[in-house]
């Protein structure tokens, strides 16, 4: 318990005027807010606002509950199912057993309500940090690993990964615009399964070493700075870098322009016999072949020198 002395030699600081109404501002708005969500029938006005904004469409968001919880003040979502329909494929619902807002301090890169949002999907952890600033939004993901084999109700049929991917991103978006980005990602074991593309199967590629940086200052362009594929055991081993101009609403038609170099094993040859038919016209470097990447993102095309 305070003493005396320490109460008077507490009520002696000076705070500038200006800073006690804002500080004062904040937590008496916190206050309201927390005991509105804890006291109003919240989830039930949400549900009825979903099911009213998204009526005649095939994205329509569920829960089984929300509750605001004190400890820690923070918004609890329990069985949260997103159709597939939300990003634009189809599949399965993507379902998370909870999902947790956690309210954090004031942040001002971009000025905003920042939270820590935690979930789990299909057994993959996640933490995402968001901030709602004024007309734009932050996304943070700090060094976390991911089970790309959980993954894939997110990344969808077409795309089969396997391995731990450790991601750092920092994205700030205006709407669906990409304001800016940075993004590293590194793997140490990836696994590409079997694919079918264009009527043939490939093999399985065992690539164990993957690395990316990427950043993008200027909308709708990502400028690839690193892109690495494959160990020297790797079926496969690539080095490319250049940009990737994005559609939104539309990753897979964005076009590419990539220049780079990509060797291939000689048992990876003898599998997939069209390698030597295709590449027959690019000129070799110490075993890798000097290339262009044109096309766009969903289908890649290497273009001749």
């Amino acid at each position: 318990m305070a003493t005396t002395t320490e109460i008077q030699s507490l009520n002696e600081i000076q705070y500038k005027s200006k800073i006690k109404i804002i500080f004062l501002i904040m937590l008496v708005g916190f206050l309201f807010t927390v005991s509105f969500l804890n006291f109003f029938p919240i989830g039930d006005k949400l549900k009825s606002i979903i099911k009213t904004s998204f009526n005649g469409r095939g994205c329509k968001p569920d829960f089984d509950e929300i509750r605001m919880e004190w400890l820690l003040p923070k918004i609890v979502v329990t069985d949260l199912k997103i159709p597939a329909a939300c990003l634009d494929r189809g599949g399965e619902d993507l379902k998370f057993s909870h999902l947790t807002i956690n309210w954090t301090l004031i942040n001002f890169a971009p000025f905003g309500l920042p939270f820590r949002i935690e979930t789990d999907l299909a057994g993959q952890p996640l933490t995402v940090y968001f901030v709602q600033g004024i007309g734009q939004q932050m996304v943070r993901i700090k060094d976390q690993t991911l089970n790309l084999a959980n993954l894939r109700a997110v990344l969808g049929d077409n795309v089969k990964l396997s391995g731990k991917l450790t991601v750092d991103l920092n994205m700030v978006r205006a709407g669906t615009t990409i304001k800016s980005l940075s993004v590293k990602a590194q793997s140490k074991n990836l696994q590409i399964p079997p694919q079918n593309l264009q009527g043939f199967t490939t093999p399985s590629l065992k690539l164990n070493e993957f690395y990316l940086e990427a950043i993008s200052e200027a909308h709708p362009r990502i400028q690839i700075e690193k892109l690495i594929l494959g160990d020297t055991d790797a079926p496969l081993r690539a080095n490319f870098k250049g940009s990737i101009d994005l559609v939104d609403g539309n990753p897979a038609m964005s076009p590419l322009d990539m220049v780079g170099e990509v060797a291939f094993s000689e048992s990876f040859r003898q599998s997939l016999p069209l390698i030597d038919m295709m590449f027959q016209s690019f000129t070799q470097k110490d075993g890798f072949y000097q290339i262009r990447l044109g096309g766009t993102l969903g289908s890649p095309k290497p273009i001749g020198p």
